[in-house]
């Protein structure tokens, strides 16, 4: 699917049994219902012997139905991530995620099995870790990439689709102490005037949600671009972010990107993850890696 093609999407869902994958499942039906969308619930069976399938599907199910939606469901067995994983290169849209699963009797934190799972995916990704019950306020995040364009088409198809007010958010770097005294920090209005890639990136947004009928704030932050984020995200009371999962390469966060990396990571609300099709490859080296 093409970011600029959302409507009809097919949404995968996994389940495990936990409170947080069933908070997941609830927020996924949100934004299931608004694009009446097709929906496939996914339990991996790890040890047969703790087969609580049935229950967990069940439970699932009952969770859609509160949406009217009536999802299909699979079972797979063995390893979690590498099941969920193969299931989601059957032309998914989207995969919805609890930020950390149950595998046996342990509990495994985001950084273990759900990282691992949106490193390998290609498709968009939303991380949820606690309930929400409205999904009306959007935060997305704007970075000075090329690729950010992208991120911004996907997230104007959703907040389209569920009619959310959204705020444009830009995080510059701090100004010095120094030189503040001469007004140097700039506003948005300032911004906007300057020819740089973000400020084209936000005034492209803005015009775009404009058109669609979507009102929009633009915010700038001064500061560490993760920290900030997550200021806004929970000063604002916002239900969702949206993040391109791009940016600067590390060892262990080479896919994810470090911005996308530490705002999911600490972030109570839910982050819907949009992976430029220019990183698509290294899905596939990350899914390599976990494999052998």
């Amino acid at each position: 699917m093409q970011y600029n093609e959302v409507v009809g999407m097919k949404i995968l869902m996994c389940a495990d049994g936990s409170k947080i994958s069933e908070n997941a499942i609830y927020f996924g039906g949100l934004l299931a219902k608004a694009f009446d969308a097709e929906v496939v619930v996914l339990h991996v069976i790890e040890n047969p012997k703790f087969d609580n399938s049935k229950k967990i599907l069940k439970n699932a199910i009952g969770i859609l139905e509160k949406f009217n939606i009536k999802p299909k469901t699979k079972t797979r067995r063995g390893q979690p991530e590498l099941k969920i994983i193969d299931e989601a290169k059957k032309n998914y849209d989207l995969i919805v995620l609890g930020s950390h699963g149950m595998s046996s009797i342990k509990r495994f934190l985001f950084g273990d099995v759900a990282y691992r799972i949106v490193q390998c995916v290609e498709i968009p990704a939303l991380i949820v870790r606690e309930r929400r019950n409205k999904l009306r306020k959007i935060l997305m995040c704007c970075g000075g990439s090329k690729y950010s364009r992208e991120v911004m088409n996907f997230g104007v198809k959703i907040a389209r689709a569920i009619n959310a007010e959204v705020t444009l958010l830009h995080v510059l770097p701090n100004v010095p102490e120094m030189f503040r005294s001469f007004g140097i920090d700039e506003t948005v209005e300032q911004f906007l005037k300057i020819d740089t890639p973000e400020s084209r990136i936000l005034k492209e947004t803005a015009k775009l949600l404009e058109k669609n009928s979507i009102g929009a704030n633009i915010e700038l932050r001064h500061g560490f671009p993760p920290e900030e984020i997550l200021k806004e995200a929970e000063g604002g009371d916002y239900d969702m972010i949206i993040i391109g999962s791009h940016g600067m390469f590390g060892v262990r966060r080479f896919l994810l990107g470090a911005v996308a990396y530490k705002v999911v990571q600490h972030s109570r609300i839910p982050c819907l993850l949009v992976k430029p099709k220019k990183f698509k490859f290294l899905s596939s080296l990350a899914a390599y890696k976990i494999r052998f």
